[in-house]
C-alpha cells in the first residue's frame, strides 16, 4: 500500500506542476522571445535540419521536442503552452526526488517541489532555450546521485551513463548554465562511498557515447560543420567575451545576490545561502561518522546538502550575470537550493542525535517548518509580482485585454492570452488578417521580423537562414566581412521557396544600422535590390508591411 501512494503523490506533483505551468503558459505575447521555439518546432517538422537549412546557436534539443508536441496537437499556441507545462511537471518531480536522495523526507520535499512548480516555466510560459537547460542540467545532477546512491546497482549504472546524455542535450539547449553542472556532477561522483573510479569512468563513458551519437547523427543529417563552427562557436563566444563585463567578481559576487535577492523581494536563497555557508564553516568540528560500524547511517552528509544548495544559488546567479536576462527567468532552482539546504539541517539533526546531542539536533530540525513556511510565502510573492504580471516579458499582463481579444485571434492562436509590450503595435484583428491573407497567397514567404510564427501559422516554409533577429549572435552584423556569405545564403533560400511575398515587421532590431534606417530591408542591400528588380506591390495589415512581388 506504501508503495502505491508513494507513487500517487508522485504522479499528483508532476500533474501539480503541468497544471500550474499550463495555467501561466498562455499569458501575453512577446514577440522577439517567444517566437524563437515556435518557429524551430516548425522549421523541423517541415523537414528542416538545424545547422544545415537554418542557423542557431542553440536550442534544438527544443525545437526538436516542440516539432513532436505540432506533430501531435497540431501547429497552434496550446501545442507550445503544453510543451512548457509538461516540462514544469517534469521539473517539480526531478527536485522532490532529489530531495529524496539528499534524504529529506517527502513532506518537506513535496513543499519545495511545488514551490519550484511557480519558479520554473511560468515567469516565461512557453518553451525557452533556458528552461530546458535548466531542465536538463537538474535531470543530468539527479542521475548523478541516482549513479552514487541507487537502491541497486542496475540503477546506480543508469544513472552513470545518463550524465552524459542529459549534459549534451542541456548543452545543446543553452551553453549557459550547463556548462556549470558538469564539473557538479563529476564531484557527486567523487562523493561515492565505494567505487568511486568505476562511478567516474562510466559517467565518462556516458559523456562520451553521447558525443559519438551526436557526431554519427551529425553526419547522417548532413550538418554543415561551417555553420556549426560560425554559429554554435564563432559568433557566441564573441557575443560572450562582450558579456564578460557583466560577470562579478568574486568581491563583488555577495553584492550581486544581494541586488538579485531585493529585487525580486525573496528571502529563502538569502536563508539558504548563509545557512549553508555556516554548516560548511561548521563542518570539521563535527564528527558525522558513526561510532561504530553498525550504527545508523545519515542519508547523505550535511555538507554534501550544503553543497549542492550553493552551487544551485551559483548557477542561477552565474546565468543571470552571464546572459544579462531578467533576474526573474534566471531563478528556476532557487527552491530546490532551499530544499537541500533543508536536507542539509536534517542531516545535521540526525548526525547531532547520533553522537547523543538530543538537546542540539532540535535545532537545525526546527528549521525546516520555517523554510517550508517562507518559501510558500516566497513562491506566492514572486507568482504576484512576476509570473501574474508576465513582468519578465515587459508584458504588464491585462486579463480584461485578452478576453476582448479572444475573439480576434487567429484559430491557431486562440489558446494565447493577448497581452503584448508596448513596443508592440499590432492588434489581434491586424493578426488574424495577415494570416487569412498569406494562407492564401502562392509561393514562399519571408518575413523580417521577429514574429517568425506567421511561417507556422500560414502554413509557409520558414525562409530566413536563421532562427531569429540578433546581429552578431544568430547571424553576422552587416560590418562583418561573413555577413556577405550569410546574405547569399539568404538568396538562395528566396529562389529555392520561391518567394513571392514579403512581411516587414513595424519594429525590428537591426544591430548596427542607425536608428533612422530601422527598415529591415535596408540591413540586406542585395535583397533590397532583388526587391526592387520585382516591382512590388504593398498593402498593409495595421503596421504590418506586405510587399507582393511580380512574377520572375
Amino acid at each position: 500500500m506504501g508503495r502505491w501512494l508513494e507513487l500517487a503523490r508522485r504522479v499528483a506533483l508532476f500533474a501539480a506542476g503541468t497544471t500550474i505551468g499550463l495555467h501561466f503558459a498562455p499569458q501575453g505575447f512577446l514577440p522577439v522571445d517567444q517566437s524563437i521555439c515556435f518557429d524551430g518546432g516548425w522549421r523541423i517538422l517541415c523537414g528542416q535540419v538545424p545547422l544545415r537549412d537554418y542557423a542557431a546557436p542553440n536550442g534544438f534539443p527544443v525545437h526538436a521536442l516542440q516539432a513532436v508536441f505540432f506533430a501531435i496537437f497540431g501547429v497552434n499556441w496550446f501545442a507550445y503552452c503544453l510543451h512548457a507545462a509538461l516540462a514544469n511537471g517534469a521539473a517539480t518531480l526531478l527536485v522532490d526526488r532529489l530531495l529524496g536522495l539528499l534524504g529529506l523526507e517527502r513532506r518537506w520535499s513535496s513543499v519545495f517541489a511545488l514551490c519550484t512548480a511557480f519558479a520554473f516555466t511560468p515567469p516565461f510560459g512557453v518553451p525557452y532555450m533556458e528552461t530546458h537547460a535548466f531542465l536538463f542540467s537538474l535531470a543530468a545532477l539527479f542521475a548523478a546521485f541516482v549513479a552514487v546512491r541507487g537502491a541497486s546497482e542496475s540503477a546506480r549504472l543508469a544513472g552513470a551513463l545518463l550524465v552524459g546524455p542529459l549534459l549534451a542535450l542541456a548543452f545543446l539547449s543553452k551553453q549557459i548554465p550547463s556548462v556549470f553542472f558538469l564539473p557538479a556532477a563529476l564531484f557527486v561522483g567523487l562523493s561515492a562511498p565505494r567505487e568511486r573510479a568505476r562511478t567516474l569512468l562510466r559517467m565518462l563513458a556516458g559523456l562520451a557515447g553521447a558525443a559519438g551519437v551526436l557526431l554519427i547523427l551529425a553526419g547522417a543529417l548532413g550538418v554543415d560543420w561551417k555553420l556549426v563552427q560560425l554559429h554554435v562557436f564563432d559568433l557566441p563566444a564573441d557575443e560572450g567575451a562582450k558579456r564578460l563585463a557583466f560577470l562579478p567578481t568574486l568581491a563583488s559576487l555577495g553584492a550581486r545576490f544581494a541586488e538579485t535577492r531585493v529585487e525580486l523581494g525573496l528571502l529563502t536563497p538569502a536563508v539558504a545561502l548563509v545557512g549553508s555557508l555556516l554548516l560548511l564553516l561548521s563542518m570539521p568540528l563535527w564528527r558525522l561518522r558513526p561510532r561504530a560500524p553498525d550504527a545508523p547511517r545519515v542519508p547523505l552528509a550535511a555538507h554534501g546538502s550544503a553543497s549542492v544548495s550553493l552551487f544551485l544559488l551559483f548557477a542561477c546567479l552565474m546565468f543571470i550575470a552571464w546572459t544579462s536576462n531578467q533576474k526573474a527567468i534566471g531563478v528556476p532552482l532557487v527552491f530546490a537550493s532551499v530544499g537541500c539546504f533543508a536536507a542539509a539541517c536534517r542531516a545535521a539533526s540526525l548526525a547531532l542525535a547520533e553522537r547523543g546531542h538530543r538537546r542540539s539536533a532540535r535545532v537545525p530540525a526546527l528549521v525546516l517548518p520555517f523554510l517550508a513556511v517562507a518559501s510558500s510565502y516566497d513562491a506566492a510573492h514572486f507568482t504576484r509580482e512576476f509570473v501574474a504580471t508576465r513582468a519578465v516579458n515587459d508584458v504588464a499582463f491585462d486579463a480584461e485585454l485578452a478576453e476582448r481579444s479572444r475573439a480576434e485571434l487567429p484559430p491557431a492562436l486562440a489558446y494565447l492570452r493577448w497581452s503584448v509590450p508596448k513596443l508592440v503595435t499590432y492588434t489581434p484583428a491586424d493578426l488574424a488578417a495577415l494570416v487569412v491573407y498569406l494562407r492564401e497567397r502562392e509561393g514562399g514567404l519571408l518575413v523580417l521580423g521577429d514574429c517568425s510564427p506567421l511561417y507556422g501559422l500560414s502554413g509557409k516554409p520558414s525562409t530566413f537562414p536563421a532562427l531569429w533577429f540578433h546581429p552578431a549572435l544568430t547571424f553576422p552584423s552587416t560590418v562583418d566581412p561573413r555577413f556577405a556569405e550569410f546574405e547569399s545564403r539568404l538568396l538562395a533560400n528566396v529562389e529555392r521557396d520561391d518567394v513571392r511575398t514579403l512581411v516587414l515587421e513595424p519594429r525590428i532590431w537591426v544591430g548596427d544600422l542607425p536608428a533612422a534606417r530601422l527598415l529591415a530591408l535596408d540591413a540586406f542591400p542585395r535583397l533590397q535590390a532583388l526587391v526592387t528588380s520585382r516591382s512590388p506591390t504593398e498593402r498593409t495589415f495595421g503596421p504590418f508591411r506586405v510587399l507582393e512581388l511580380a512574377p520572375r
